[in-house]
């Protein structure tokens, strides 16, 4: 299969439609639908070969997708990890991580995470919703939660999990056509991922797929 067929097989959508959301839509979508969590998991290749992992290991974690308004245009904030953490050294990610005993939610959790990460605190944040979840190869089941980040913000990543934050346009990010998709074997699975830059940066893998899950999420808006 060439990759531009495996492309379309994974996102599975006619024409790779781009769309370009605005903030009243992105509330007017969540609103509709009352903020609630999906109770589909993201349709996504990769991430539902891993599900069955998941039923034997149990863990859960969150990630915020914050996203701010720049110059009059929607970004995403995105982080890099640290180089020398043990799990995606020097990836791109979105804020968040494991869910704690604390936490009394998913959301409660991504908020938490983004605090410590990047200094983003809850008075800064507009909860829009949550998306299905997303199953990695860790067997670990994340749960995406779609913020809005009132400006002014004054972000400092903690240098114990974070190198870098950075922005990348909304409209860049739902456009599928700047995606290519990659595989390689795991354990006897043939993971098939997202692959795309912006600028020098590599958003990829699960960063990558849950954003392809916010473009399905937002695409019935835009039909």
């Amino acid at each position: 299969m060439t990759t531009s067929a495996l492309s379309k097989t994974m996102i599975d959508l006619p024409g790779n439609q781009a769309i370009s959301p605005s903030l009243q839509s992105l509330r007017a979508h969540f609103e509709y639908r009352d903020g609630q969590k999906s109770t589909n998991p993201i349709e996504n290749a990769d991430s539902l070969s891993f599900r069955k992992l998941h039923e034997q290991i149990r863990a859960h974690a969150a990630v915020l997708i914050p996203i701010i308004t720049r110059n009059e245009e929607l970004h995403v904030l995105l982080t890099r990890r640290a180089e020398h953490l043990k799990y995606h050294p020097g990836e791109v990610s979105f804020p968040g991580g494991k869910i704690e005993a604390q936490d009394d939610s998913e959301t409660e959790a991504a908020i938490r995470e983004a605090e410590e990460e990047i200094g983003l605190t809850a008075d800064k944040i507009e909860v829009l919703g949550r998306l299905g979840d997303y199953f990695t190869l860790h067997g670990v089941c994340i749960t995406p939660v779609v913020a809005l980040v009132k400006a002014p913000v004054k972000l400092t990543a903690d240098p114990n999990e974070v190198s870098d934050i950075f922005q990348v346009p909304l409209d860049y990010l739902l456009d599928p056509n700047v995606y290519d998709s990659r595989s390689h074997e795991h354990n006897g699975i043939t993971r098939r991922y997202y692959s795309a830059f912006y600028e020098e940066r590599h958003i990829w893998g699960v960063t990558a797929g849950i954003v392809m899950g916010l473009y399905q999420e937002l695409l019935s808006s835009h039909r």
